[in-house]
């Protein structure tokens, strides 16, 4: 009765074998021990700056340009890389639209900081643990090691079509009622658990201590700081609990389960655990007197004229929807107009929000189009614009929205973030040699695969294979029902 098991145990160390094979040996990562002491920085392979500049602007709505916050930033992060031994490793800092409480880092040594965090935050201290933070995932190689993984998700796309042939002869020992369906399902569950590092939710841990080793040494101020932060994370976390009928009744101080509402397994602590943890271990190291809090910096940086309105405009989005959610589109249209000048004139973010409201309003294709084109010239230019932009170019004008698109393309290094849209492009205007080349470039990364051959359907094939996949699911629903009757010689 072993037979099954240890032949799927096979084929999943076949599978990791292979992947990893491709992908070659993991970066070392070095471990945290104790707050207060640094692992020796371990070698480096950095990721190219261009391409992952390349890869966050066609992300969402790209970057935000407000130069003096970007140069307080970076005059921080130089002075958290001297701290850490390093004064002299690649990476800047840049502020991603995105408005949630977040930042994250990359392989190249760039740390984006969430535009949600940049509003939130109220001092040095907290940016400062922020980033120290975000750096510590660059320190300790967990980006890399991240991409690295990556490496091994495409080279695992060849694996698994090999796993499907094998498990479709059917397992060893399996019953009669073992479909095609359910040796695709084995094999996706194979190499997906197969290729999540066993560190992935630990990072989180190690990065902690690393920011609260730099905090230590630097005398900021941990409560006024990091802990801020995360107990920020914490009224985040507890608010999308309390959105969620299931959770309802859950205590706050309830641990975290082990997977995500989605049923996902979990990759990373609650904020509340890591608060809890990190102030535990901070408690003892904490100096007295305690160090006062730099607010001063932080709030002057905010009060230059430039960034100051850079920071009212983005905190007008929310009123922006709230009008056009009670159907009061006009007074959204001038609220968008006010959001979309002066310093963030060509933002994004912006233009896109006012495009939305003269469509509302009944403005022209060249007129919303006009607006967006103002990101063009912008020093942050996004791809989502300038796609949208691309697609209010009449049918008419294919050859000229064509031209336009495949310059932003050419703009934007021709980042893998943009395959998808292309490949719908081309599939929308019957550029079938296009498509085609763009989808085999697609099936070398396993981030845009499904999105580049989705995008390359039409609405009816879509339709066809929502209505295949329920048919799947039901199949395998019967399928294991009538494995557990058959176990329990349960009569129908």
């Amino acid at each position: 009765m072993q037979r099954p098991l240890s032949f799927l145990m096979a084929a999943l160390l076949a599978t990791a074998g292979m992947a990893h094979a491709a992908g070659q040996d993991d970066p070392p990562i070095p471990a945290v021990n104790t707050i207060g002491e640094l692992p020796p920085a371990p070698p480096h392979q950095w990721a190219d700056l261009q391409a992952d500049l390349n890869d966050n602007r066609t992300a969402g709505y790209g970057l935000v340009s407000a130069p003096a916050l970007v140069k307080y930033l970076n005059q921080l992060y130089a002075n958290i890389k001297t701290a850490a031994g390093v004064p002299d490793w690649p990476g800047s800092v840049y502020i991603s639209s995105d408005t949630t409480l977040n930042a994250h880092a990359s392989a190249s040594g760039n740390i984006y900081l969430h535009m949600g965090l940049i509003r939130s935050a109220e001092s040095e201290d907290e940016i400062y643990g922020v980033m120290a933070h975000e750096f510590a995932h660059v320190y300790l190689n967990h980006q890399a090691a991240y991409e690295a993984h990556q490496v091994a998700a495409n080279a695992a796309f060849g694996v698994k079509a090999a796993l499907i042939g094998i498990f479709g002869k059917k397992l060893p020992g399996a019953n009669a009622s073992w479909s095609a369906f359910d040796s695709v399902s084995l094999v996706d569950g194979v190499v997906h658990e197969s290729l999540i590092p066993v560190w992935q939710r630990e990072v989180e841990e190690q990065a902690d201590m690393f920011a609260a080793t730099l905090t230590l040494r630097e005398r900021y101020s941990y409560p006024v700081g990091f802990k801020t932060f995360l107990e920020r994370l914490v009224a985040v976390e507890q608010r999308q609990l309390d959105s969620q009928p299931f959770a309802t009744g859950a205590p706050a101080s309830a641990p975290a389960a082990a997977t995500t509402p989605d049923g996902k397994r979990k990759t990373h602590a609650s904020a509340r655990e890591r608060e809890e943890v990190l102030t535990a271990k901070m408690l003892p190291l904490m100096p007295r007197p305690r160090p006062a809090a730099r607010k001063a910096p932080w709030q002057a940086v905010l009060k230059d004229k430039e960034t100051a309105e850079v920071l009212a405009h983005y905190g007008m989005l929310a009123d922006i929807e709230k009008l056009h959610t009670a159907g009061r589109h006009a007074d959204a249209l001038k609220l968008a107009g006010k959001a979309a000048s002066g310093a963030t004139t060509g933002d994004a973010t912006m233009v896109t929000m006012l495009q939305t409201a003269m469509r509302q309003t009944g403005a022209g294709m060249d007129e919303q189009r006009v607006v967006l084109l103002r990101n063009r010239t912008w020093p942050e230019r996004a791809w989502s614009v300038q796609y949208q932009a691309a697609a209010l170019i009449k049918p008419d004008q294919a050859s000229f929205a064509k031209e336009f698109l495949q310059e932003q393309y050419a703009y934007f290094g021709e980042a893998p973030r943009t395959w998808p849209d292309m490949v719908g492009f081309y599939f929308r205007n019957g550029d079938n040699l296009s498509q085609l080349a763009l989808l085999a470039k697609c099936a070398t990364d396993a981030r845009f695969r499904a999105a580049c051959a989705d995008r390359g359907k039409t609405d009816a094939q879509r339709q066809q294979e929502a209505a295949q996949m329920l048919a799947r699911q039901q199949q395998q629903q019967n399928n294991l029902e009538q494995k557990i009757k058959d176990k329990l010689k349960l009569k129908q």
